[in-house]
């Protein structure tokens, strides 16, 4: 992951987990977000009115999947693309959200660009909608020292059918992982290299 990613991409990681709270925090105290959204143009600014937002569009849902991120680097600012599957009370939606994020030096999300979809009714897993495959990035976290719990937590976050990929570096994990995951009923899907030494494991939750 490119170093000037960093911060767009844990903002993106949070908003998908609703870590209200996880996604504060990487704002700056001053942050401000300029959206465009099927209603009209909007804009507000400070972390908790920033992160109020974003909560206000995500935070009702029974549950959120990721279809798709991508976060690239531009000169002077970084792009994250997003799709998520949204369970709502009555119905499954979908919605693409496009970022524009400027971060300030301590690497916090000092300005954000949003453009969105809308949020668009769609046919959920089980009428042969799409599926959603929720990534979690472990970085070096091994299960001797959390792994192993905060693959139970995101597991058992996501909805029954969908898919986790671990990403991790902890070459330990393809022995501890998916037993775990089997013992718990869910579906170990593939174990394979992911590059530069990191480990894939993706795994569908079955209960």
């Amino acid at each position: 992951m490119d170093e000037a990613t960093v911060p767009a991409t844990r903002l993106v990681e949070r908003l998908a987990a609703r870590d209200l709270d996880g996604f504060v925090a990487v704002l700056a105290p001053d942050a401000r977000l300029r959206y465009l959204v099927p209603p009209g143009p909007g804009e507000v600014s400070g972390a908790d009115e920033v992160g109020e937002k974003l909560w206000h569009w995500f935070g009702g849902a029974v549950s959120v999947g990721v279809l798709d991120v991508q976060v690239e680097p531009l000169p002077d600012r970084v792009s994250a693309r997003y799709r998520f599957l949204l369970e709502q009370r009555d119905g499954w939606e979908v919605v693409e959200q496009q970022m524009y994020v400027d971060a300030d030096e301590d690497g916090l999300i000092a300005g954000i660009d949003l453009l969105c979809s809308g949020f668009r009714p769609t046919a959920g897993p089980e009428e042969g909608g799409l599926l959603a495959t929720h990534r979690f990035d472990a970085g070096t976290l091994g299960c001797a020292d959390g792994l192993a719990r905060e693959f139970r937590r995101r597991i058992l976050a996501i909805p029954l059918g969908d898919l986790l990929e671990i990403d991790t570096e902890d070459p330990a994990a393809k022995e501890d992982l998916p037993p775990l995951a089997r013992m718990m009923g869910h579906t170990v899907r593939s174990v394979e290299p992911s590059g530069n030494g990191r480990l894939l494991i993706t795994v569908e939750r079955g209960r």
